[in-house]
């Protein structure tokens, strides 16, 4: 049996629906699900852009790889520093990419 089993006929001017529609499609969410969260009284927020992702995959990435080259060195006893400057410059490339897409 359905658990939501009641309905609600909600009368919008085309505005008033085109906004409603423009809405839930930045959180991605759809129109149902944001209406449920705006009545639970839970502001739903946009979806990050699909760059988010990709930036958090790349300091993942570069998150992994700075602490191979830890264990390397603890076990060895010294750096490489050739990995480490390469990681240095990727995580600042990741950085900036954040940073400007922050100021778009």
């Amino acid at each position: 049996m359905r658990k939501r089993n009641r309905e609600v006929i909600l009368w919008l001017t085309e505005a008033e629906y085109d906004r409603l529609k423009r809405n839930a499609k930045k959180t991605g969410l759809s129109v149902q699900a944001y209406l449920r969260k705006l009545l639970a009284q839970i502001q739903p927020r946009e979806a990050p852009p699909i760059e988010y992702f990709e930036v958090l995959k790349n300091l993942r990435q570069i998150n992994r790889n700075m602490n191979q080259i830890a264990v390397v060195a603890n076990a060895k006893g010294f750096v490489d520093t050739a990995a480490y400057w390469d990681n240095m410059k990727a995580l600042q490339q990741t950085v900036g990419l954040m940073m400007e897409g922050m100021y778009r």
